[in-house]
């Protein structure tokens, strides 16, 4: 068997091995993103104590440009 073809197999191999544990990962939902972990440590909350992804506060409506 050629050098080369064996490289491409190696090669092939892993791609398919990490798509593969990406894919699971993905289905699984663990460690899949940064939406599965609690590393914020505040959440905003709005007047009636539900979460919201930006403080009420700090939205601001769109001014046009000069």
């Amino acid at each position: 068997m050629d050098w080369q073809l064996v490289v491409v197999f190696v090669l092939v191999l892993s791609a398919s091995l990490y798509l593969g544990r990406q894919t699971l990962r993905a289905w699984r939902g663990k460690s899949a993103g940064c939406g599965s972990c609690k590393c914020s440590g505040t959440t905003a909350t709005n007047s009636s104590g539900a979460r919201t992804l930006i403080p009420l506060e700090q939205v601001k409506l769109r001014t046009e440009p000069r």
